[in-house]
């Protein structure tokens, strides 16, 4: 292991420990971080290179391994404490892990901005924290691919923050039955 990554899991480390992961936790998260970097250096492939295609190809040749050490399958939730750790490790080295989608297509764009002006929103307009924010944005990007898809690019044009954050008001086990019929009622 390089210098530079023996810093880069140190500072994970440190940044762990302020979030005030257990002990254990951070030594898990940063053993398997350390691996990963070892399989990164192996293939002669830069941190800041990694695509998540890489990361789901490690993750398949870890259990492998665990299947072939320990002579059984791993639990049915191992998988998600390497990864936890790998992601944290890419999200220090690269600023944002999973790495924001690229468009493809004019409505890809339009689904970007419109989730763009969104987190905007929340954070300015209803000053939510940065977990609600991202619950409430990969709701709304699932919302918006399905609207999409059901009901073409021109669906998404016409669609503004306002409208995103009434589907969520809508989804929401707060609501009662009548004050969904009321809400569909005056937006059709």
């Amino acid at each position: 292991m390089s210098n530079t990554d023996c810093e880069l899991i140190t500072e994970l480390k440190v940044v762990l420990t302020r979030q005030q992961y257990s002990p254990v936790v951070v030594g898990n998260y940063c053993a398997y971080a350390r691996g990963f970097l070892d399989h990164l250096a192996l293939r002669n492939i830069p941190i800041s290179d990694v695509s998540a295609e890489q990361v789901g190809h490690y993750l398949r040749e870890a259990i492998a391994h665990f299947r072939k050490r320990y002579g059984r399958q791993p639990g049915a939730h191992w998988h998600s404490i390497p990864r936890s750790g790998i992601h944290a490790l890419l999200r220090l080295a690269q600023g944002q892990w999973p790495p924001a989608p690229k468009a493809t297509c004019a409505a890809d764009a339009l689904r970007f901005t419109i989730c763009d002006e969104y987190e905007t929103w929340l954070r300015e307009e209803r000053g939510l924290a940065r977990p609600s924010i991202a619950a409430l944005l990969w709701e709304a990007r699932h919302f918006l691919a399905w609207q999409l898809g059901r009901c073409g690019a021109e669906s998404l044009m016409e669609l503004s923050v306002g409208d995103i954050d009434l589907y969520m008001d809508l989804r929401a086990p707060k609501l009662t039955r009548k004050s969904l019929k009321d809400a569909r009622a005056g937006h059709r």
